[in-house]
Parts: C-alpha cells; structure tokens; sequence
C-alpha cells in the first residue's frame, strides 16, 4: 500500500489529526465524488434517471455481499445500525420463556432491543465479555439468539466471532453482529463465522455517509424474522400500486419498505469499492500496527491504556496519569490544536483509520506530553 497515495484521498489529512473512527469517518475523494454526482444529477435532472440510481442500490448489494461474504439477495439497506438489530429483536418468533445472550460491552443499540424483549417473557442474559468461556455458561436449550459487537466501542474490545459462531452453532442459537465497530477496518466473513444477522452503518470504519447501512440476513434464516415495516418498495406488485398483495419480497428486500437514501447509497457503494479495491486484509495490517504503536507511546508517556493486549482493533481507550485535568480538558485541548478523538466511558478514545500515519502519532504524543 502507497500510504503517500492513500493520504491523499482523505482530504482531512490536509487539516486535522483524525483519530475519530470510532465516530464518524471522513469521506474519501471517492465517496464525496459519488454523492457530488447523484446530487447534481438530482440538481439538474430530477428523478429522470432513477433507473441508473436503483441499479446503484444494487451494486451496493454486491459490494457489501463480497465484503462480508455474502450473496448479493443477503442485503438489504437500512437507516442505521439501530434498526437493523431491532428488526432482529422484534422480528424474531419468540416465545414466553425464551433466552437472548448479550454482553455488557454493547452499544445501547446492541442491548436495549433485547432487554425490551422482557415484556414479551424473554429474558436477556448478559455476558460480562463477549467470549466463549463467558457466553457459554449462559446458554441452554431455551436460548434463541447470542448477540455481540465484533468489537467494543469504548476499548476495542474484538470478539473472536469464528469462535462464538462456533459455540452457536454447537448450542443451537443464532449469532447476530453489530459490526460498526468492525466493519471497514477488519475482515468479518459470516459464513466462516456462521453469523445469522448482521448490521453495520457505513459512516464510521467504511467512511462512507451517515443513514446507509448494510443489514444482512443469512438467506436459510431469512424466514425466521416477521417483516415490521410494509411499504411500496417491499411488497409483490405486479405493476400497480392500488390494492397490492401484502406479501413481501422473497430475498432480502423485504427489509425495505420505502424509499432508500439514494445520495448515501452512492457514497457508500465508492467507500466499499476503496476497501475492496486496497484489500481489508491490508488495510486491518496497517490499523493494527497504527492502534499498537499510539498504545505504545502513550504507555511510555504515563497514560495507561485500557484496551485489550495486544491490541486487535483501531479502537485505543486510554486514561491520563494523575487527576489534576478532567478528561475534558485534555480532549478540548487536543481538538484545539487539531486532533479529533472522543471521551467514551472515563477514556480518552483515539480510533486511528489505515491512512494515518506515524507522524500524526508522533504529534498527538507530543501534545499530550507537553501539557501533562
């Protein structure tokens, strides 16, 4: 990998230390092209090519499918990582009395829809990590769904999916991933890890727009979710748009009930087309070894980390020697001097992309250093 070349198709490098992945990312050159053409097209033209803009929603499919792993009619696009794992909760056929393992490192997204489900009888069983030897305890014959983050938000914490698929599968439960944390930075096949469901919004780690999202159903598993939302898009119509059949789509747009968020659907389909195009195995070589060396050097100026070692994700949690400055502060200063992280859970979370550089490390430690 040119890391000369890649820089130069995140413009934010020109401005900023950019270590808010975790958040939300920047768009490429690519992305921002994308979405600048569909506008202007729309600008100009109206809707007269929407032909052009829903053969786009397909190439995201495709796209999103060769990502993960997966067939293009796996694909469905939603809004956000949110809805995607409420389809799962309230789609799903449970019965009073019925199971659902998560963890306490999850995302309100990846924990409130299955602590709701208690209403409805089920109880939601929390892991205190997203491991085998903390999840398995937790399963019985009742247990339906085992839900995790492929990686924590706060401290990087990465899930071995491969493993906790496994388990699933020996225990007869469906694994279900919110892969935002993930997705865009590290290679997640959902076959190999035998994932059921999936979703990912493509603003963070994909760096594409916010309100475009990949939600994948594993075709065999498809049938299990009831459909919540009914709209033109995913409904049998057979050319008419009075009295249609209620009946959905056989494959994975029966998701989508309405009108897509086109703009977003062109920039993520370029977002993904750079990871594939670079490789996400070379591009979760280079996050690993930029997340390891900015944990390194703040080890060594007296910030303990409290990321996992050695470190797996892009996501560094670290806490300031001393309490003399609130984190705050030091977040504050580190922004008006041109870094942008984020204060997650009592760190300092600085998530570095493949296009940062040890320079930027360098300036970040000696900010850091200097203020101390």
């Amino acid at each position: 990998m040119d890391k000369k070349s890649v820089r130069e198709l995140f413009p934010v490098t020109r401005n900023l230390v950019y270590f808010n992945h975790a958040a939300v990312g920047p768009l490429s050159t690519r992305a921002y092209e994308a979405m600048e053409r569909h506008a202007r097209d729309q600008r100009d033209q109206g809707a007269l090519h929407w032909r052009e803009w829903y053969a786009e929603y397909d190439r995201l499919r495709a796209s999103a499918a060769r990502l993960i792993g997966a067939e293009s009619n796996e694909i469905a696009i939603l809004k956000n990582t949110s809805e995607g794992l409420s389809f799962v909760a309230e789609g799903y056929r449970w019965k009073s009395g019925e199971n659902v393992v998560t963890t306490a490192l999850e995302f309100p997204p990846n924990y409130t829809p299955w602590k709701w489900l208690e209403r409805r009888g089920v109880e939601c069983r929390v892991a205190t990590l997203p491991t085998v030897e903390t999840i398995e305890p937790l399963i019985d014959d009742r247990t339906r769904i085992v839900s995790v983050s492929s990686v924590a938000f706060h401290n990087g914490f990465t899930s071995d999916l491969d493993a906790i698929g496994e388990l699933c599968a020996r225990r007869n439960a469906l694994l279900c991933v919110d892969a935002i944390q993930g997705l865009g930075a590290l290679p997640i096949d959902v076959r190999k890890s035998k994932i059921a469901f999936l979703a990912a919004d493509g603003h963070k780690w994909m760096c594409g727009p916010e309100g475009a999202t990949i939600f994948y159903v594993a075709a065999e598993h498809r049938d299990r979710l009831d459909v919540l939302e009914h709209g033109w898009t995913n409904s049998k119509r057979p050319g008419t748009f009075l009295q249609v059949d209620p009946g959905v789509l056989s494959d994975s747009r029966r998701f989508e009930a309405g009108s897509l968020n086109t703009n977003g659907i062109h920039g993520l389909r370029a977002a993904i087309d750079l990871l594939l195009e670079i490789g996400i195995d070379t591009i979760a070589g280079e996050v690993i070894r930029i997340a390891t060396r900015l944990a390194d050097c703040l080890e060594e100026i007296g910030w303990r980390v409290a990321s996992p070692r050695p470190v797996a994700s892009g996501i560094i949690g670290a806490i300031p020697p001393g309490v003399e400055r609130s984190l705050l502060k030091w977040h504050r200063m580190l922004e008006e001097n041109g870094v942008v992280c984020a204060p997650r859970e009592g760190m300092l979370r600085l998530s570095p992309h493949f296009y940062n550089d040890d320079a930027e490390i360098d300036r970040v430690i000696n900010l850091l250093s200097s203020r101390a």
